[in-house]
């Protein structure tokens, strides 16, 4: 069974292959496994239930090498883990019991793994508006006062999926710090998506700058899709930003909703709330880029219908910073089908931008 193929007779399982194979295997589950859980996954409703059994396998992998004194391979069953407790409910809102259940062993088993890795991770709990904005923190080892870089998810994703990019980051010196914002993750379950979603991002910056471990005079976003758009209009109006990467993102994402397919379309109320249509119109970087003075990476895929890259030349129009513009021909969106070329790029200009 491949992508697109027609004997795959539940629509939403179609489009989740024929749109999300290489985003899924991009980020820690491995090409075997997730042939396995093609074959024998018939129904869509499967979905949740068998890739949950595989993140607590993992775990269980993952609990041996901790009784073991294994501690390197403990950390990282347990971050394979949490990306596989991810795909299990990507999409899979519908269902709220599954959803809320898988969300919350993936937060869990990110905790167990946070102490283990090289470096450390240290979960963020930051209060906003009445919620708490979940995260986790990781400084490069042997750097003293490093530079940060915020990382923002897009509207379906979670930090978790930020991870392995963060990876990339790290190795090159600099700090990561990545998030669920409105909509995203948990935080979905109490605040949807929102045009001012850079007030949370401020509130981010509000408490990395607190610290005195991290250089809080170099700090930089970086956003995938809606995280790219919103890091924007957080630049706009918080001058502690000094450099900012945008992944396969919109001027403005209205008008997206009406040509969504089913699987896609039902997740939008779980993530942006009642009315995603009006939500999306609300969402935009008109008046916005003018006040957006620092240096920008913007990174697009060829192969994107979703996000194409002509979208690049407006927001470099109107933005008053330097304006790089990184075009991988062969890129989907997220250009996740060739992260190992997009993801170290993106690592090394932000190395040398701010």
């Amino acid at each position: 069974m491949t992508p697109g193929d027609p004997t795959v007779d539940d629509e939403r399982l179609e489009s989740m292959y024929r749109r999300f194979t290489w985003r899924i295997l991009s980020n820690s589950v491995s090409p075997w496994e997730f042939e396995k859980l093609k074959a024998d996954i018939t129904d869509y409703e499967q979905w949740c239930l068998k890739w949950s059994a595989l993140a607590a396998e993992h775990e269980e992998r993952g609990d041996r090498a901790l009784s073991a004194g294994h501690l390197i391979t403990a950390g990282e069953a347990y971050v394979r883990a949490g990306l596989i407790y991810h795909w299990a409910t990507f999409m899979f809102t519908h269902d709220q019991p599954q959803f809320k259940a898988g969300l919350k062993a993936m937060g869990a088993v990110w905790a167990k793994a946070a102490p283990l890795l090289q470096p450390t991770m240290e979960i963020l709990e930051v209060p906003f508006d009445g919620t708490t904005l979940n995260g986790y923190l990781q400084k490069p080892a042997g750097v003293d006062n490093p530079p940060i870089v915020l990382m923002v998810p897009g509207a379906d994703s979670t930090k978790e999926e930020l991870y392995d990019l963060a990876q990339h980051i790290l190795r090159r010196g600099m700090a990561i710090a990545a998030f669920d914002g409105p909509g995203q993750g948990e935080v979905s379950l109490t605040m949807k998506l929102r045009p001012d979603y850079e007030k949370a991002i401020v509130a981010m910056i509000d408490s990395l700058v607190k610290r005195s471990d991290i250089n809080r005079d170099r700090l930089a976003m970086c956003g995938i899709s809606y995280g790219g758009l919103f890091s924007f209009r957080a630049a706009a109006i918080d001058k502690r930003i000094k450099a900012l990467v945008s992944v396969s993102s919109w001027y403005s994402p209205a008008g997206r909703f009406t040509g969504m397919e089913r699987l896609t379309s039902t997740g939008q109320y779980q993530y942006l709330g009642a009315d995603p249509a009006a939500m999306m119109e609300s969402i935009t970087l008109a008046g916005v880029l003018k006040d957006v003075k620092v240096p920008v990476l913007q990174v697009f895929g060829g192969l994107d219908p979703w996000s194409p890259a002509t979208k690049a030349e407006l927001i470099a129009q109107e933005i008053q910073g330097p304006s790089t513009t990184m075009l991988f021909d062969d890129g989907v969106h997220i250009v996740n089908n060739i992260w190992y070329k997009a993801r170290p790029a993106i690592a090394d200009w932000l190395s040398s931008a701010f």
